[in-house]
């Protein structure tokens, strides 16, 4: 990862880091806002980050971001959610399952 690429990663987690508060009360999520952010700032976008000959570290480092994303949104889960969510009716507890 360049300078310039390391340097917009880090101006864009300060501004959420800013406005987190405010976006709390929305039901916008901080990965609709990095989401956001990538597509806006990638190639698809304005084309600041130039992923073209270096993508390996920033693969790790993507996949170690989801993994970290969706490990802490599990742990907010509570259980007694999963029980009731009709979206979600795959979850079988062992006490529940017969």
């Amino acid at each position: 990862m360049s300078g310039g690429n390391a340097w917009t990663g880090a101006a864009v987690a300060a501004g959420y880091g800013l406005f987190s508060r405010r976006l709390a009360s929305t039901p916008v999520s901080a990965p609709m806002v990095f989401t956001g952010f990538g597509v806006l700032i990638g190639p698809i976008g304005l084309d600041v980050l130039d992923l073209g000959h270096d993508t390996g570290p920033v693969l790790t480092l993507i996949e170690a971001a989801l993994a970290l994303l969706l490990f802490t949104d599990a742990m907010t889960a509570r259980r007694r959610d999963l029980r009731t969510a009709a979206s979600c009716p795959c979850v079988c507890w062992p006490s529940d399952c017969r």
